[in-house]
């Protein structure tokens, strides 16, 4: 069954197929929030949440985008309410150790890795998972520039300023 079908009879209220699509995200959604707020506690309450609300709102998914882009969103929104409560999140030791093991760890050296971390974590919200979901997760420019609602130049600037960032940072 292809994740269309999967999102048709989950959205009809088998809840089978809603757990079978949260399966098949629930890594993605994972790492994008502890590369969005840097801690891993806080990001797998986050994701249990947006899971949540992703369960409770599966009818209003209107499919006009990959289910994908829906829990990224969700993600986001459970994400900004969090931020308005504490302000500033700060990278973990932990949530550092679980993102190096993975495929980024290969790219940067640790103490890049971490420097890379500090800087993405200073650019602002929309600069930041413009950056997580283009370089990490493959999105395209229109896919983002859609989700924010802006121009497709709008969403180049964002990622090429932090991209110029981070190299600012590294060759420090």
């Amino acid at each position: 069954m292809d994740e269309e079908q999967l999102v048709r009879r989950a959205r009809a209220g088998d809840r089978h197929c809603l757990n079978i699509l949260f399966d098949m995200h629930y890594k993605m959604v994972f790492g994008y929030l502890i590369k969005l707020c840097g801690n891993v506690h806080l990001a797998e309450d986050l994701v249990q949440e947006s899971l949540l609300k992703a369960t409770l709102n599966i009818k209003k998914f209107r499919g006009d985008c990959k289910f994908s882009t829906y829990l990224i969103e969700i993600a986001t929104n459970c994400y900004k309410n969090e931020v308005r409560k504490q302000q500033r999140m700060i990278y973990d030791e932990e949530a550092l150790q679980h993102l190096s093991v993975n495929a980024e760890g290969e790219v940067f050296t640790q103490l890049q890795f971490r420097e890379a971390l500090d800087t993405l974590q200073q650019m602002n919200e929309e600069q930041r998972v413009s950056f997580i979901l283009r370089h990490y997760y493959g999105y395209s420019i229109e896919e983002i520039s859609t989700y924010f609602n802006v121009a497709h130049g709008t969403t180049k600037s964002r990622i090429h300023y932090v991209i110029q960032s981070m190299r600012k940072k590294l060759l420090e």
